[in-house]
């Protein structure tokens, strides 16, 4: 994942003279798989000794990053990425499960803003490469299979909506909330179903679609 971040973040750096706008937002991201669900519903009824189920994978936590460039339109383009981190754990008489799971993005996107008339709402229009990993711990130590950590990787394409308002604080400063849904129609990680339940093809496909909404906070610095 690092491998995959650094060279988008020397990119950004090497733009950012010339960038008009910075964002970072933090915010709370719910998220859906049907398939990845199945599996972790499927894991807890096959262990009905369990007394403390699985969680699904649903609730996650985002941060994101953006650079918007000097542009008369009101659209303007901007590159960004993003991070994305859930957690499911469950503890059970000497015996306690986790799940990771972490996703990169790294996109483009068209930033809408008549400020003119707006007065601070703004919208935005992504498209991002996505790559994703998943890694399991049991009893607080990393799960080993075949000598080596039990990991599923994955690679897709995500598309995402998002609006907001910022209030301004200062000539250079605003901050605002925001919510966006985002759709991400494949991603393929063939070894999920292996990391979460110990199998492969008997569940779900080597593929999946996940479906999220997001709700959070925005600060943006204008350099002008």
């Amino acid at each position: 994942m690092r491998a995959t971040l650094l060279p988008f973040l020397l990119l950004l750096i090497s733009f950012s003279a010339t960038a008009q706008d910075w964002h970072a937002d933090v915010s709370y991201k719910y998220l859906y798989s049907q398939r990845w669900d199945k599996i972790i519903q499927t894991y807890n009824f096959d262990r009905p000794f369990l007394t403390e189920p699985q969680p699904l994978l649903v609730h996650g936590l985002n941060a994101t990053g953006t650079y918007i460039f000097q542009s008369e339109n009101r659209f303007q383009q901007g590159l960004n990425v993003s991070y994305s981190y859930f957690n499911s754990s469950a503890e059970n008489d000497n015996f306690s499960n986790a799940l990771q799971l972490h996703f990169v993005n790294i996109g483009y996107l068209l930033h809408y803003e008549n400020k003119a008339k707006s007065h601070g709402f703004y919208s935005d229009f992504l498209a991002s490469a996505t790559t994703s990993a998943l890694l399991r711990h049991v009893n607080g130590e990393t799960f080993i299979v075949d000598e080596s950590a039990s990991m599923a990787l994955g690679a897709g394409l995500e598309l995402q909506v998002k609006s907001g308002y910022h209030f301004t604080l200062t000539d250079r400063l605003s901050v605002g909330p925001f919510v966006s849904i985002t759709y991400t129609p494949f991603l393929y990680s063939p070894n999920t179903e292996a990391v979460i339940n110990q199998t492969k093809g008997l569940i779900a496909r080597s593929w999946t679609g996940l479906g999220s909404a997001q709700v959070g906070l925005s600060v943006r610095i204008n350099k002008e």
